[in-house]
């Protein structure tokens, strides 16, 4: 059984630190804009032409592209972060969507304001990708606008202070599952269940 969880290529998580840390000030520009499109682009191509890639080798000359929300500022914003100790209380098996698990620890606690409402996630490590945060979640977009299963977010390892985190849903995809049923995913935890509507980053794929 094949498994990813994890954004699709090595070059995805280089954008990824650019993005993170070329735009701390928050403010939506062009260099903003442009980095999220890029990434967007070289998914969409990696999709379409790797033979790694989700998509089923006879769809992909059918491929037609990825549906995203327009970006958006107000979904990228700065969270409080609280660290989780390195204890045997901080390791949680995930659930898969094969009925397996994934066994990761918590990292830590994000806490944000979004919509005037205070809200909070579990940052999770693995020993497979120690410097990539996995963030799965999920919303009430799910099953009508977005992947029912939910979605994920990773972020760069944080460097310097850790008592805060920036957390962009623009930049929010969709497990592999969500293209291929022969990948096993984990599930977002009870933990990370959002009752704001993040409609921001990745929406449902339709070519299934």
């Amino acid at each position: 059984m094949r498994t990813n969880y994890l954004l699709f290529s090595a070059i995805a998580v280089v954008l990824l630190f650019v993005i993170f840390y070329s735009f701390s000030d928050l403010q939506m520009n062009d260099r903003y804009v442009e980095g999220i499109q890029e990434e967007r682009k070289e998914k969409e191509e990696f999709f379409r032409e790797d033979e790694e890639s989700p998509i089923e080798p006879a769809l992909r000359k059918k491929f037609k592209g990825l549906s995203y929300f327009p970006i958006d500022a107000s979904y990228r914003l700065t969270a409080d972060l609280t660290l989780i100790p390195e204890t045997d209380t901080a390791t949680l098996r995930l659930q898969t969507t094969t009925g397996e698990d994934r066994l990761m620890r918590r990292y830590g606690i994000a806490r944000f304001r979004l919509n005037g409402e205070q809200h909070a996630l579990t940052l999770f490590v693995s020993s497979e990708s120690p410097q990539i945060l996995f963030v799965p979640f999920n919303d009430p977009t799910n099953g009508e606008e977005t992947y029912e299963t939910g979605r994920y977010m990773d972020i760069p390892l944080p460097k310097g202070r850790r008592d805060q985190i920036v957390l962009d849903f623009n930049t929010a995809y969709n497990p592999y599952c969500a293209y291929n049923d022969n990948y096993s995913c984990p599930i977002p935890p009870p933990e990370n269940r959002l009752k704001v509507p993040i409609r921001a980053g990745e929406m449902v794929y339709k070519g299934k």
